[in-house]
C-alpha cells in the first residue's frame, strides 16, 4: 500500500509575538527612502567649496601678477644674465625687438635707450625677429637706437641680429646697425609702403544702414581718403597714394643711409619683395649669415671685450596679461565699457588711413 502524502508543517504559534494594529482606512504607508549618496545637498556643497577653493587660488595668483606688474611699472626696465661672464671686463646688452612694431614698442625702446644711456654698455646687440608694422613707430624706434650711435662721450656699437623674419619695419628699425648678421633661415627685405582703409559700405548696404558726412564749406578734401562708408573715387586714391610714397622715399633713403648705398642702388632692392639670408647678403642688405651667438661675438669685438665679456639681455614687455593690460591702457577702454560714443570710436578708427611697413608676401618681378 503506498505512503499517504505528507501533512503540511504546523503553523508557528504566534504566542507571545505582539502584532501591529492594522492601519486606519485610506492609510497609505510612504514609500521607502532611497539609498542616500550624498544628496543634492552635498554635491552643492562640494562645488561649492571647490568654487571658492578655486576663487582663492586665482586670488593669489592675481595678487602676486599685481605686485610683479607694480615692481616693473616703478623700478623701470631691468637686464637679466643672458651669458655668464667676466662682468669687471665689461658686458654686451641684448635689446630684443621682437613682435609687431607699434607705440607700445616704441615706448619701450625709448625707455631701454634711456636705461642704456644710464649705464652704458660695451655695446648692444639689437636682436630682430619681426614683420614690421606702424610706419611712425619704426621710425621712432631708428630714431632712438641713433641715440646710442650719437652718444658724445663715447658712441655704443650696435650689432643686428636678425632672425626668423626681420623685415618691413622690422629692417626699418636696424637699417643704421653697425653690422647685420641674419640667421640662414632668415628672411628679410620687404622694404616698401602699403596703406590699408576698410569700406563698410557693402556691409551698410546689407544691414541698411546709410551715414551722412557734411563737411564745413573750404574743407571739401577733409572727406577725401577718410571716409569708410561711401565707394573710393579717384581723388582719395591719389591722397593714399601721395602719403604712400612720401613714406616709401623716406624708407629708401633710411636704407641708403644705412648701408651706404646711392639712390639707385637702394631703389634697386626696396620693390618690397622677400628676400632669403644669401640673397640679401648678395644685395647688401646684411653683412654676414650667422646666429645670436655669432652676433654677439661680433659685438664683443666692436666693444673691444674679451671673449668671455658677459651678456645680459633687456627684458622686453610680454604679450600675456601684462600686454592687455598695456594695450587697455593705451585706449583707454576696458573689456566691460560699451556705449555709442566707444562705437563711434571704432568707426572713427576704420576710416583712419593705415600706413604700415609691414611685411607681404610679393612676388618678385
Amino acid at each position: 500500500m503506498p505512503d499517504s502524502p505528507a501533512s503540511p508543517p504546523p503553523p508557528i504559534d504566534p504566542t507571545g509575538v505582539a502584532t501591529p494594529p492594522p492601519p486606519p482606512p485610506g492609510y497609505y504607508p510612504p514609500p521607502p527612502a532611497p539609498e542616500r549618496k550624498g544628496g543634492l545637498g552635498g554635491v552643492v556643497l562640494r562645488v561649492g567649496l571647490s568654487v571658492l577653493f578655486s576663487l582663492f587660488i586665482l586670488s593669489i595668483i592675481a595678487n602676486v601678477y599685481q605686485a610683479v606688474l607694480i615692481a616693473g611699472l616703478t623700478t623701470g626696465l631691468q637686464e637679466e644674465t643672458f651669458v655668464e661672464g667676466d662682468a669687471a671686463a665689461g658686458r654686451v646688452v641684448v635689446l630684443p625687438i621682437e613682435g609687431a612694431i607699434d607705440d607700445s614698442m616704441a615706448r619701450y625702446v625709448r625707455k631701454a635707450v634711456d636705461h642704456l644711456l644710464a649705464d652704458p654698455p660695451a655695446a648692444v646687440v639689437l636682436r630682430v625677429v619681426s614683420g614690421g608694422g606702424g610706419v611712425t613707430a619704426s621710425d621712432q624706434i631708428w630714431h632712438e637706437l641713433n641715440r646710442l650711435a650719437t652718444e658724445p662721450e663715447s658712441p655704443i656699437p650696435v650689432v643686428a641680429s636678425f632672425g626668423s623674419v626681420a623685415a618691413s619695419g622690422g629692417y626699418y628699425v636696424a637699417a643704421n646697425a653697425d653690422e647685420i648678421v641674419c640667421e640662414r633661415t632668415g628672411i628679410t627685405g620687404s622694404i616698401g609702403v602699403i596703406a590699408q582703409v576698410p569700406n563698410l559700405t557693402g556691409l551698410f548696404d546689407k544691414v541698411g544702414v546709410e551715414m551722412i558726412t557734411v563737411t564745413a564749406e573750404g574743407s571739401d578734401e577733409k572727406d577725401l581718403a577718410n571716409n569708410p562708408f561711401r565707394t573710393w573715387t579717384p581723388a582719395d586714391e591719389a591722397v593714399v597714394q601721395d602719403l604712400v610714397d612720401t613714406m616709401y622715399d623716406q624708407f629708401v633713403e633710411v636704407v641708403a643711409q644705412g648701408r651706404g648705398f646711392d639712390e639707385q642702388e637702394a631703389a634697386g632692392v626696396a620693390t618690397g619683395a622677400i628676400y632669403t639670408a644669401g640673397e640679401a647678403l648678395d644685395a647688401g642688405l646684411i653683412d654676414s649669415i650667422g646666429y645670436l651667438d655669432d652676433a654677439i661675438a661680433a659685438a664683443r669685438t666692436r666693444g673691444n671685450l674679451p671673449a668671455d665679456a658677459r651678456v645680459t639681455r633687456v627684458k622686453q614687455p610680454g604679450a600675456g596679461l601684462l600686454g592687455l593690460l598695456g594695450a587697455r591702457a593705451a585706449v583707454g577702454g576696458s573689456p566691460l565699457t560699451w556705449s555709442p560714443e566707444v562705437a563711434r570710436g571704432w568707426l572713427d578708427d576704420f576710416g583712419q588711413v593705415r600706413l604700415a611697413y609691414l611685411t607681404q608676401w610679393i612676388d618678385r618681378p
